[in-house]
């Protein structure tokens, strides 16, 4: 009787941790989709190959960070194609050396937020101590992607008005977008970034910052904005995005902070309004009772000059 207990009780614990596995499977499979973060930089990649055209294989491809000067290499394979991936966001100096050829260098290479970059390289015959400068390059053309849509820069942001100082505001620049502030009248319909996208819903949009899941999970809407300030870009995509993405049916709107470099830099700031600034609408026998202050400040710098970095922001609201 004793035994039939014991076995019972074992049973019943099998089952339980069997069970609890099974759960912890679930939640992990359900979670997956939401788990993948999106990319925060770009890639760089192209050919190397001599004056005939015949593939350089070895070659060192060095891409220089202007504003940190950080380094990173790659060798040109055996067909001499090179490829940088996940680069942050910046101004970028290549250079490409190989054995028995002149050292080639390219500056002022810009680069957006899920941009990809090509750019080929011929070596001329010579000593690797003589230099062959570029300073000047055509257009860089995306020509492998048929993704429809646009990077919003710094200047866009620090220099356009903007309402509240809410990004997501430049989201109306891209065709197809429109403001649904007031129109969609479900989970508050004045917050930031509630825009339809080719005829969507406002809540069909998919935002990330820095790679990580930015929406609102029970609104549909983003949960985070950050300051102005704070923004390096953002890229906005709108149609035929890739399959990297998925998830949301309307756009896409992936955000990257801006990061620390070699020399110290930031801002303060404060916009201020109440009722003696404020002015009496037409219908209005008085003027409205209105006070706002938004106030911030950013700062960012070196921890360890060329390898360590740091920038912090802050923006209150009253």
């Amino acid at each position: 009787m004793k035994d039939n207990a014991l076995f019972g009780r074992h049973r019943s614990l099998c089952s339980q941790s069997i069970l609890s596995a099974a759960i912890l499977v679930l939640a992990i499979l359900l979670a997956t989709p939401f788990a993948g973060a999106q990319s925060t930089g770009g890639r760089i990649r192209g050919t190397v190959t001599d004056a005939s055209g015949g593939a350089v294989a070895g070659a060192t491809v060095t891409l220089i960070n202007k504003a940190t000067h950080a380094t990173r290499n790659a060798q040109a394979g055996a067909n001499g194609e090179y490829i940088f991936l996940e680069v942050p966001v910046g101004s970028y100096d290549i250079e490409v050396t190989a054995k028995g050829f002149k050292k080639h260098t390219l500056n002022g290479i810009g680069l957006n937020l899920n941009e990809v970059v090509n750019l080929d390289f011929t070596l001329q015959v010579g000593g690797t101590t003589e230099v062959v400068e570029v300073t000047g390059a055509a257009p860089l053309v995306d020509t492998t992607s048929t993704q429809l849509g646009a990077v919003v820069g710094e200047r866009a942001i620090s220099q356009l008005p903007l309402a509240q100082r809410d990004t997501y505001q430049l989201l109306q620049l891209q065709p197809g977008v429109q403001s649904q502030v007031g129109l969609d009248t479900v989970y508050g319909s004045d917050r930031a970034g509630v825009v339809s996208v080719n005829g969507g819903r406002g809540r069909d949009n998919n935002f990330t910052v820095n790679g990580g899941d930015g929406n609102d999970q029970f609104a549909g809407l983003p949960a985070i904005q950050p300051s102005p300030d704070a923004i390096a870009e953002f890229r906005v995509l709108t149609n035929t995005f890739d399959a990297e993405y998925g998830r949301n049916s309307g756009a896409v709107v992936n955000v990257v902070t801006k990061s620390g470099t070699n020399d110290f830099h930031g801002s303060t700031y404060e916009f201020f309004r109440n009722r003696s600034l404020n002015a009496r609408g037409f219908f209005d026998t008085q003027k409205l009772d209105y006070l706002q202050n938004q106030f911030g400040a950013t700062l960012g710098g070196p921890i360890k000059r060329d390898k360590t970095f740091f920038f912090a922001s802050y923006e209150g609201n009253r």
